[in-house]
């Protein structure tokens, strides 16, 4: 897609729920925090993230592509520059929107990359859709004039509460030039939101995504329908599900037993150096699963079985396509970071052609880094 394309879409975007904060940049309604550490370990679950690497029909945002100042690693292409805000003096913001409103948890915390120079905080403003609220935080003491990281924690006191389940609208970052100077930026890549509410559990124990390329939660909203359902059911009641928040039901393959799950990735996604998929899933009678991503640029599925899953309970798997996914066609090549991906798959086999049920989780599909 053309970059000009993508500058008309977000300059003609109004955002409701961007506004200055009360009382102004130097405020104290607005609670201080620093930046707390980028986590050691992969979140509980995470719940909508933005790369700003192409346009994609799951998250918009409001700012100016960057393509030169940009985090420097393997498949990375863009970041997003804050752009001026109305009716503020000299403040700059950037926003992204995740249309399928997912649901919040108890622990909510926003992890970011950013570039910043004449300023020395960022307020993030995180919108909780039912409750009709803004919560606000501002990082303090950042890094300037080179690339750096943060991470904001919307459950620290002082901080407008959020309610377990409720739907996040929309994230806006804000920043403001330092009292004397005459030029500053913000430059903003790699958006994680995640919940955290039980810190430090990570049975697996991977570490936490360098880039996040696709999120699934199945949490649908009635005015929202982004699935076919040739490809898959949302399923949202049943004695096996945790909540009514909403899973992902496998179908019946044309002509078989077979169970099918197809995840289009529309536009395709770049991958990265260490490319894996993470989800949690449900299977009753089903002798293996298999999941596929079709690699667009290599024009061919690359696949990992799950041999013998459990059978009747809830379960967390993370597979490394880089390192063992396996070509259909038997001729292997490497996964480049950078290879667009279009497609993601999963099958279920019957037990003796008996019936099966899959359900499919919290999906993410994310680059781990080095």
């Amino acid at each position: 897609m053309k970059p000009v394309s993508l500058v008309f879409l977000i300059t003609i975007m109004v955002w409701p729920a961007c506004s200055a904060p009360e009382g102004g940049e130097g405020s104290d309604k607005v609670p201080h925090q620093a930046s707390a550490p980028r986590p050691a370990y992969f979140p509980q679950r995470v719940w909508a993230s933005c790369d700003f690497e192409l346009l994609r029909k799951d998250v918009v945002w409001i700012g100016h592509p960057e393509t030169e100042n940009i985090p420097a690693y393997p498949g990375n292409r863009r970041a997003l520059r804050a752009r001026s805000m109305e009716g503020a003096d000299r403040q700059k913001y950037l926003a992204i929107k995740p249309v399928s409103y997912p649901r919040m948890g108890r622990k909510n915390l926003v992890y970011f990359r950013y570039f910043l120079k004449g300023a020395h905080s960022i307020i993030l403003e995180l919108f909780s859709l039912e409750a009709n609220k803004i919560c606000r935080v501002r990082l303090a003491g950042l890094v300037q004039g080179e690339w750096s990281e943060a991470v904001a924690d919307f459950s620290l006191a002082g901080v407008t509460p959020i309610e377990p389940g409720a739907r996040m609208n929309d994230l806006v970052l804000i920043a403001a030039p330092e009292s004397g100077a005459k030029a500053y930026e913000l430059i903003v890549d790699d958006v994680v939101l995640f919940s955290d509410d039980s810190e430090g559990s990570s049975e697996a124990k991977e570490p936490f995504p360098r880039r996040v390329i696709s999120v699934r939660g199945f949490d649908p909203v009635e005015e929202y329908h982004p699935w076919t359902h040739t490809d898959y059911r949302i399923l949202r009641k049943g004695d096996f599900l945790e909540n009514d928040w909403g899973v992902c039901q496998a179908l019946q393959n044309e002509g078989g037993q077979l169970k099918r799950i197809r995840l289009i990735i529309d536009p395709p996604q770049a991958v990265g150096a260490s490319t894996r998929l993470r989800f949690r899933y449900f299977v009753k009678g089903a002798a293996r699963v298999q999941a596929m991503i079709f690699d667009l640029t290599d024009r061919d599925n690359r696949h990992i079985v799950l041999e013998n899953p459990v059978q009747g309970a809830w379960q967390q798997a993370t597979l490394d396509f880089t390192a063992d996914g396996i070509k259909n066609n038997g001729d292997q090549t490497p996964f480049e970071p950078g290879s667009l991906v279009d497609d993601i798959f999963f099958m279920a086999w019957p037990v003796d052609g008996g019936q099966v049920e899959l359900l499919i989780d919290d999906l993410v599909l994310y680059d781990a880094g080095p």
